[in-house]
């Protein structure tokens, strides 16, 4: 647990951790990191020192405003193929 307590430090200051927290009562942590790619990733949580005792979940993040930016303008795409009846 030491060498885990030191591996997100190490994270942290090399800018790859931003913010992880514990879940109280669980045996569970969030973390919001940054990566480049799902490879990076990998590589990422197989230098965690008990990854081999651990299972991940990870959740791609994407920015809401983009995010809703990019669904209103396929939205209208969609009415401009599919135009409503009258």
């Amino acid at each position: 647990m030491e060498a885990t307590v030191a591996w997100v430090n190490q994270q942290k200051k090399a800018g790859k951790l931003l913010e992880i927290y514990a879940i109280p009562g669980w045996w569970r942590t969030v973390a919001i990191s940054e990566h480049n790619s799902a490879e990076e990733v990998a590589q990422t949580l197989a230098g965690v020192p008990m990854g081999g005792f651990l299972n991940f979940e990870v959740y791609p993040l994407a920015d809401f405003a983009q995010s809703m930016k990019a669904n209103i303008e396929a939205y209208k795409t969609a009415e401009q193929l599919f135009p409503a009846k009258k």
